[in-house]
């Protein structure tokens, strides 16, 4: 309490004397070539306590416009930040839906170009769990599909429903053993079954060696089996095999479509003919 009581009254004691200071300072004087003794020792003790006290306040305005600044910068970076956020999603919506323009393009194309009646549907799941390389689409019975309907895109053949109920249906992918599709050759005419292989491939099965096959034939379909539409491409010969000693042709085929990155495709409904070769590109 007693060291307390010190300290106030020596705080005191150098407020009243800055204030005497301060006031002997501003007091008036009579005009004289020097200034006295008692005024040049207070003004010599005041002079750098004033500088001091200018320095303090200075400082603490520079720092105190320097935080103002600072806070409204930050905010203005949290808008501008945000904004770009807002910029950068906007152009990636503007994007995609370029991209599904252009694809759903393509697909109107083939739409207006054949002779069959299709379906327009997305593709809302890909089963990876199954045995079977399918895809689910947002179209079922009560839009015209059935079992066997061709399943196409742009570039050509994605596979055949497999199963359906009213508003969606499985379609098994060209790509799968068990898809299976009369085909023959574009250039020579060359009959053959085409099937499911590894990965993304197919193979022509059942060509004999004396048949003529190359690499880069176009694979199309036949219209026999009469479930897909003639000449509808399914894909590109990439490997011809013809061994000593086997009967038949190893002929490996690369899909026209893309089947990974398929979104949008069209479902044979009603079933017709196009004319011998179409690519719809």
């Amino acid at each position: 309490m007693i060291s307390l009581t010190k300290y106030k009254k020596t705080v005191l004691l150098l407020v009243l004397a800055l204030l005497l200071s301060i006031a002997i300072l501003s007091a008036p004087q009579r005009k004289s070539e020097s200034t006295g003794l008692f005024r040049r020792l207070v003004f010599e003790t005041m002079v750098p306590l004033q500088k001091a006290i200018v320095t303090t306040v200075t400082s603490i305005q520079h720092a105190w416009h320097r935080y103002v600044f600072l806070v409204g910068m930050e905010a203005e970076n949290r808008e501008l930040r945000s904004r770009v956020t807002e910029l950068d999603r906007d152009l990636n919506i503007a994007r995609e839906t370029r991209l599904e323009y252009d694809r759903l393009r393509l697909l109107m194309g083939l739409q207006e170009s054949s002779s069959f009646k299709t379906q327009a549907a997305r593709v809302i799941a890909r089963d990876r769990s199954s045995i079977f390389k399918t895809l689910v689409i947002d179209r079922g019975s009560r839009h015209g599909i059935s079992i066997g309907s061709p399943v196409l895109v742009s570039e050509g053949v994605v596979g055949t429903v497999m199963e359906m109920s009213w508003n969606a249906s499985k379609v098994l992918l060209i790509t799968d053993y068990n898809c299976r599709i009369d085909a023959y050759v574009q250039r020579s005419r060359v009959r053959g079954i085409l099937e499911g292989h590894h990965g993304s491939k197919c193979s022509l099965k059942y060509v004999t060696r004396a048949e003529p096959v190359e690499e880069g034939d176009i694979i199309v379909t036949s219209g026999l089996a009469g479930l897909f539409p003639k000449g509808l491409v399914l894909g590109t010969v990439t490997n011809v095999i013809k061994g000593p000693e086997n009967l038949f042709q190893e002929i490996r085929v690369q899909p026209a479509a893309n089947i990974d990155r398929i979104e949008e495709v069209l479902v044979v409904i009603d079933r017709g003919e196009v004319t011998d070769g179409a690519t719809f590109k």
